[in-house]
């Protein structure tokens, strides 16, 4: 298995395997509708992704922001429905929180659904109910015509936060 780091200078391939995931476990693992899934994004020149390919096909992905000082987030977190519950989403997180340990950053956010919860807190991720995940949102501007056509749709879950504080390098070495 080969992680890429995904930047805007990786090649388009990587951006479209990120995409492939997303499409694959969102849209159609979940029936989120495309258009929900991807109108929110962020410039491509901003994506900073983690993707895990396999057997030269992308089997897992999720987006790293860092939305307030001293805080990573880890977004979108996606992994092909033939390969859930095969251990990439705890190969995911491992690297992404590697890359945001290396930015300097230690606190952790994860806006989870409330069904993917215990996969975090196996992870070392506890669930804060008294913040909302909206909190580490970045702001979006509306373009006067969506504010009209925008519904909330209910996709059978809601969102919690998830939270984790990475020990850094220097408290490893002293255990």
């Amino acid at each position: 298995m080969e992680i890429y780091h995904v930047t805007k200078e990786s090649p388009e391939w990587l951006f479209k395997a990120y995409d492939y995931v997303r499409t694959d476990a969102f849209c159609f693992g979940q029936n989120i509708p495309i258009e929900t899934e991807f109108s929110h994004d962020a410039p491509r020149e901003d994506l900073q992704a983690v993707v895990l390919v396999e057997d030269h096909k992308p089997v897992a992905g999720c987006r790293i922001a860092f939305p307030a000082k001293g805080v990573g987030k880890i977004e979108r977190v996606c992994v092909i429905r033939e390969k859930q519950k095969s251990g990439y989403g705890s190969i995911l997180i491992e690297d992404a929180e590697k890359w945001i340990l290396e930015s300097g950053v230690k606190h952790i956010v994860i806006s989870s659904q409330d069904r993917a919860a215990g996969f975090y807190n196996k992870l070392g991720y506890v669930t804060n109910y008294e913040v909302s995940p909206s909190v580490y949102e970045r702001p979006r501007e509306k373009k006067p015509d969506e504010e009209k056509k925008e519904k909330r749709i209910n996709l059978g879950f809601s969102c919690v936060l998830v939270e984790k504080y990475l020990p850094d390098g220097e408290d490893e070495k002293r255990e």
